[in-house]
């Protein structure tokens, strides 16, 4: 990444054609300097995080306290848990899990202000199951009751079905994890992971439902036809919505993302959490 204003160090040879001018020569001649510079820089800040987090007594990949997901464990069954207005859940502590907008998409959109700032997540652990919990305002319940798409899958269809309303769009919520499981300190892309990195999507939908989605990067999310158990309430202006997982073990990293769809926001045009790690 560049930043403004920056130039760009690099830390291999220069490519031929790299650069023009005087200032390119200058580079070349000091790179030397400046790649031994750089590395000793960087032992050293590696360096001084180990230390600090052994000083603490903290291995190096502990997650941030502010990072971090609460699990409960309960006796309560899965099944009623799945009622997000189970008294169950009064026992189970809360997180304020903040999110954040993506930058515009499309030229034709309208600017989206972040009217959910954030989203209240709870996570218990129960029957074999990782039971979530979300909740979050929204003034508006954009929802309806559509036919049920059909069963090939939309990435495989030739031809595409729009809706009578083309500027509609429903609520939804997602919660997203490593495929792989993998509680190591990389956690993967937040745009959908990568090739080497993917990942699962359990996305809800105010009008499809539950639905499950795997990505390696961006544009390849695709639905895998399987669903998920999910119930989901408005009320006062408020989404909860409840969520059956698989038994996710400590230490991986959950991302969550909310659409609003008054604001016409669907795909990638959403609010995303960063990543927080299941304690």
């Amino acid at each position: 990444m560049k930043a403004n204003g920056r130039r760009r160090l690099t830390l291999g040879p220069l490519s031929p054609g790299e650069g023009q001018g005087e200032g390119s020569k200058m580079t070349l001649q000091r790179k030397p300097a400046r790649e031994a510079k750089v590395t000793v820089m960087v032992l050293a800040l590696v360096l001084a995080t180990a230390m600090n987090a052994g000083a603490q007594g903290k291995s190096a990949d502990a997650p941030a306290s502010n990072l971090a997901l609460k699990v409960a464990t309960t006796q309560v069954a899965a099944d009623a848990l799945l009622d997000p207005d189970a008294s169950g859940w009064q026992q189970v502590a809360a997180k304020d899990v903040a999110l954040n907008r993506t930058p515009p998409l499309y030229d034709t959109d309208p600017p989206a202000g972040l009217e959910v700032g954030h989203v209240n997540v709870q996570v218990a652990r129960g029957g074999g199951k990782l039971l979530l919990r979300l909740a979050w305002h929204d003034a508006t319940q954009d929802t309806a009751v559509i036919a049920k798409p059909p069963a090939t899958p939309p990435e495989a269809r030739r031809m595409k079905e729009h809706s009578e309303q083309s500027n509609r769009f429903f609520d939804a919520a997602a919660v997203m994890f490593p495929a792989s499981l993998s509680t190591g300190i990389a956690s993967p892309s937040l745009q959908m992971g990568d090739a080497n990195d993917p990942v699962t999507i359990y996305y809800w939908n105010a009008a499809r439902g539950p639905m499950l989605m795997k990505a390696a990067g961006r544009a390849t999310t695709a639905r895998t036809g399987e669903g998920f158990p999910a119930r989901a309430v408005y009320q006062g202006g408020e989404w909860r919505l409840a969520v059956e997982l698989p038994d996710i073990p400590a230490g991986v990293p959950l991302a969550f993302a909310v659409w609003n769809g008054s604001e016409q926001d669907r795909d990638g045009r959403k609010a995303f959490s960063v990543w927080y790690r299941l304690q």
